[in-house]
């Protein structure tokens, strides 16, 4: 596959092939993009896992209403916080948020509702886990706002839907074993600007529960991958299985450790792209796509 954008021709010979196809045979559909309008796909790191997705036009927060640190994770630097607070920058006019787990490193009940109250606009889809700690905090949105919406993806059955041309597209991913197994954790796939970007939350690194949800038959562009599957371990058949996205983000990293993993990862892994700080950002160019 190229990494540049297709020239006029080439995006004209694209668009009058119609359907771009993609299989997801596990999930029991066959999902259609209908020639979308391509065009450059920004990633914007926030704390943690969390990142802010846009085509320029819509603005999609996966894992981002973290504000402060938690355990070993980070949160929001000084001069980021007002941003959240106000819902500028990173955090304004943002369409949809996308929730993957309960854990406190990815979701932090108190500032979800406080955004969620401040924004008119933002929808929220997410489990009946992490919305049962936001009802804690803030009974009367959750219960009656029609913005907030609890979801149930199934292997057999994900959720799937459209925000302003953009496909979202949720399904299970195991967190792991014994106490981990009783975690909703979500993966979902944005289809945005001809770029299919690929968000795991805290997939456990099983290549059967990967293979369950249907993910070898996927055309992924961009892949958001914890860090710790590129360490020696099962990971490695995962990612080689599963996560072959031609441009792939190390996320999950402890501030503590980043200096540490950065280095392991320049040597071992230096295709992987790593954003190192709050606020930095990549971007995407739609790669052309043939038929199969």
């Amino acid at each position: 596959m190229q990494s540049k954008k297709p020239m006029a021709a080439e995006r004209a010979i694209t668009l009058k092939q119609g359907l771009i196809r993609v299989c997801l045979a596990a999930f029991g559909l066959v999902a259609a993009l209908t020639g979308p309008v391509s065009a450059d796909i920004n990633v914007t790191q926030l704390a943690n896992q969390g990142v802010m997705i846009t085509d320029g036009e819509t603005r999609i927060l996966i894992d981002a209403l973290v504000v402060e640190p938690y355990s070993v994770y980070g949160g929001l630097p000084e001069d980021v916080r007002p941003m959240f607070d106000n819902l500028t920058g990173p955090f304004s006019a943002i369409d949809l948020v996308l929730i993957s787990h309960r854990h406190h490193e990815h979701n932090q009940p108190a500032y979800a509702c406080q955004f969620m109250q401040k924004s008119g606009q933002s929808r929220l889809k997410t489990s009946e886990q992490v919305i049962g700690l936001m009802r804690e905090r803030c009974r009367d949105l959750v219960t009656t706002d029609p913005r907030v919406e609890v979801i149930d993806p199934l292997h057999a059955s994900p959720v799937v839907f459209e925000v302003k041309g953009a496909k979202v597209t949720v399904f299970p991913l195991s967190h792991g074993t014994q106490s981990y197994a009783r975690i909703e954790n979500f993966g979902h796939l944005i289809e945005m600007g001809g770029v299919r970007i690929l968000h795991i939350g805290d997939a456990a690194m099983s290549a059967e529960d990967f293979a369950l949800a249907g993910l070898d038959s996927v055309d992924i562009d961009v892949a958001l991958v914890p860090f710790w599957f590129f360490q020696p371990g099962p990971g490695g058949e995962v990612v080689n299985r599963f996560l072959g996205a031609s441009r792939k983000i190390a996320v999950h990293i402890p501030p503590s450790e980043m200096d540490e993993v950065k280095a392991y990862m320049s040597e071992s892994f230096p295709e992987v792209l790593i954003l190192t700080k709050t606020l930095d950002k990549a971007s995407f160019a739609p790669i052309p796509k043939t038929n199969p």
